[in-house]
């Protein structure tokens, strides 16, 4: 546990810098920005945004995950679909361009993109190799309301499938499938909280908000879970106490040493620092199936 969170501990120190892609052709280029002020966008691909994500980086930037769905056509060997991404400020003024093939057909696709505490329009385009169809959308981000630390709170409770250690931090631009690059890991998340009974998912996210003691300069941070259906305890966990505020926590789908029957339930996690006395609840609804 504390060697994973010291390997995160890097994501702070290094940051992400996702390297700019390739020139766009002038047709996408032009499509993005006419989108944009007119709302008018093509939709041949059924191009939809269905989750985010979004951590802490270096210098007071935002990490943000995004992943999307589209249903793009058999992919063949060195003809590669594209995702372009453009990111625009509140004028609507080009802040940045990033480009990666799409190699492989998949359910969901995923990136991710780093930018400070300000609005931005996010615009995607899918294509196919020839650019004959393509769709696009536009997602308003306001980023100083993602990551707020005047408040305590968490960034979006994510359960895990799992995390592999990587050999060294991803700079560029890529897409995935449904997996993304953090510090030194490759994150595999569960995207709809759906499992079976017995399984034990990890729990991940980051705790916001919470005050560092001076002049030790740590946290003191107390953190409950138990899992309830219709309102009533099923079974809860040990307390953690943390002197950090990276959070990954394995929960155990079983009660009483038995795998929980199908069923909705709720995750239930309070935090309490210590330092300022405040606390929050958060619930996480999730599914045995």
């Amino acid at each position: 546990m504390r060697k994973f969170i010291a390997v995160i501990g890097v994501f702070f120190t290094l940051g992400f810098l996702c390297a700019k892609g390739i020139k766009f052709p002038k047709k996408v280029s032009e499509m993005l920005d006419k989108g944009l002020k007119s709302g008018e966008v093509r939709d041949d691909l059924s191009l939809s945004s269905i989750k985010n994500l979004y951590y802490p980086a270096q210098a007071g930037n935002i990490y943000f995950v995004n992943f999307i769905k589209a249903s793009l056509p058999k992919i063949e060997k060195g003809k590669p679909s594209h995702l372009f991404l453009r990111l625009y400020d509140r004028k609507g003024k080009k802040v940045e361009d990033l480009y990666s093939p799409i190699t492989e057909v998949s359910d969901i696709y995923s990136f991710a993109v780093s930018f400070n505490s300000k609005k931005y329009t996010l615009a995607v385009m899918v294509a196919t190799n020839d650019l004959k169809k393509l769709s696009i959308i536009y997602k308003e981000i306001n980023g100083g309301e993602l990551i707020d630390y005047m408040h305590l709170g968490t960034t979006p409770v994510v359960f895990l499938k799992n995390m592999i250690k990587l050999e060294a931090a991803v700079r560029e631009f890529r897409c995935y499938r449904g997996e993304f690059p953090l510090g030194l890991y490759m994150v595999y998340p569960y995207l709809e909280n759906q499992f079976k009974g017995g399984e034990t998912p990890g729990l991940f996210f980051f705790i916001l908000g919470a005050k560092a003691k001076k002049p030790s300069n740590t946290y003191n941070i107390n953190v409950s879970y138990e899992i309830q259906k219709d309102g009533k305890k099923i079974t809860a966990f040990p307390r953690q106490n943390l002197t950090y505020t990276v959070v990954y926590q394995p929960i155990s789908l079983k009660s009483h040493g038995k795998s929980l029957g199908a069923g909705d339930y709720e995750l239930v996690i309070k935090i309490l620092d210590l330092n300022t006395r405040k606390e929050i609840e958060k619930k996480i609804p999730f599914k045995v199936v």
